[in-house]
């Protein structure tokens, strides 16, 4: 998890105006692993949108976080935790420009 937060750091600074995620990853690393990855640098998060009884399906890796904060119905959740750490939801486009 460190040396993600750490590359994660180092790509904001190569790539200031870049897209980069808080994967889901991270949040199933550590309680508070997206929050991490926003205050290393990525600045987009991408909550589940699958209908929960299809997550399953997408499962990459064992115990992947896909419920809470990581899903469309812990939108509000995600919200309050980015809120904690200063950020807001923009919910508009984000092209890379």
């Amino acid at each position: 998890m460190e040396q993600t937060l750490l590359l994660l750091s180092i790509f904001r600074l190569m790539h200031p105006r870049a897209l980069i995620p808080s994967t889901t990853a991270l949040a199933t690393l550590a309680p508070n692993g997206r929050e991490r990855g926003i205050l290393a640098g990525a600045n987009v998060v991408m909550p589940n949108l699958s209908p929960s009884g299809e997550r399953s399906k997408y499962a990459l890796y064992d115990n992947k976080a896909s419920m809470g904060a990581e899903a469309a119905e812990g939108l509000a959740l995600l919200d309050q935790r980015l809120k904690s750490i200063g950020y807001v939801i923009d919910k508009s486009r984000g092209d890379y420009k």
